[in-house]
């Protein structure tokens, strides 16, 4: 991991014309000011626990990687440089990803965009009960993911980073991002045919 901290906007938070951006924050986090860092955690507090919690499929272990994450940003501030790189953002997810994988060398979790939220109006019963096992399916695929898949999966899917972003993140090349995308697809794919068999193989012995 790389020990700078490193400039740049932030990905997929939106800040308000007024607002400092998170280099301006950093650098006045480099000089000590608390209030710049808690407004800093507070922009990316909830959508960094999101990456971590869909990585590691567990609240207690997301919230400790958050914590570990953020302390990282407080006591490496005296690293922070405005001078070019990455963007901050992209220093924070490596932080994240690497904990994750690291906490306890397991595949890291998230699900692809076809789970749905929960909508509003309220489905009928046969909708919810199939939605939910669909989304079971998927989650117990993605546990079968090595960690580097599941965390490129992860990142695309959901915190919609590009490759190039991703490889950045990951601290890999673009063609191997590239790899661990296609061969997780294929093993999520697989493994969700092999699942919605048995889930008929079941029902047709009952």
């Amino acid at each position: 991991m790389s020990g700078d901290l490193s400039r740049g906007s932030t990905s997929g938070v939106i800040i308000p014309a007024d607002e400092d951006s998170d280099e301006a924050l950093m650098a006045q986090i480099r000089s000590g000011s608390q209030t710049a860092y808690r407004t800093l955690v507070h922009r990316h507090l909830k959508r960094t626990y999101a990456l971590a919690r869909r990585l590691t499929g567990n609240e207690a272990e997301a919230e400790d990687v958050v914590q570990d994450a953020f302390l990282q940003v407080w006591q490496r501030r005296s690293q922070w440089s405005d001078d070019g790189g990455a963007r901050f953002t992209t220093w924070l997810y490596r932080v994240v990803v690497n904990r994750c994988i690291d906490h306890k060398r397991r595949p890291v979790g998230q699900d692809l965009e076809t789970v749905a939220e929960p909508s509003d109006s309220a489905p009928d019963a046969v909708s919810t009960i199939h939605r939910r096992q669909v989304a079971a399916r998927l989650l117990e695929a993605q546990d079968r993911l090595t960690p580097q898949q599941r965390a490129a999966v992860t990142l695309f899917y959901y915190e919609n980073l590009s490759n190039a972003d991703i490889a950045s993140v990951m601290q890999i090349s673009i063609g191997a991002v590239e790899s661990l995308l296609k061969r997780a697809r294929q093993q999520l794919r697989l493994l969700l045919r092999a699942s919605a068999q048995a889930a008929r193989d079941s029902f047709d012995d009952g």
